[in-house]
């Protein structure tokens, strides 16, 4: 299930949707709010605030979906929810993704935000990696 938020997100889910379809991929998209509209009649697209994470859920509750993933406005951001319609917190992802990497760049640098600082330290220590705290946002580039 993708919420794309009436966002730049639509056309490419729409995209990475033919492209499952044409290799015959055993996927099935439910798309909410896929048509790109900069009123944004369903609401603010930031998932990252908890009053905007409604839609999402519901959908992954009604459709019995595996997963829901919401994305921002501007496509630069995901937010993922489990089968149950939960959001799932950044540092678990960053953990996860984390150990991924590490996997196969074994001692490699992970770059994280303070705020995904408690569980990433952790994940990224435990896996052999070195944690490096980078502040966010396109004004410190």
């Amino acid at each position: 299930m993708i919420n794309s938020g009436n966002g730049a997100a639509g056309p490419v889910v729409d995209a990475i949707e033919a492209r499952f379809k044409a290799l015959g991929a055993p996927v099935e998209l439910i798309k909410v709010h896929n048509t790109p509209d900069g009123n944004f009649p369903n609401g603010i697209p930031n998932p990252l605030l908890p009053e905007c994470r409604d839609d999402t859920r519901n959908a992954v509750i009604k459709h019995g979906a595996d997963m829901g993933i919401a994305f921002d406005g501007d496509f630069d951001r995901c937010f993922l929810f489990d089968e149950k319609g939960q959001f799932i917190e950044g540092y678990y992802i960053v953990g996860l993704l984390a150990e991924a990497f590490l996997e196969k760049n074994p001692g490699a640098k992970i770059i994280h935000d303070p705020r995904l600082s408690w569980n990433t330290v952790d994940v990224v220590t435990a896996a052999g990696g070195t944690p490096v705290m980078s502040k966010t946002g396109h004004a410190f580039y």
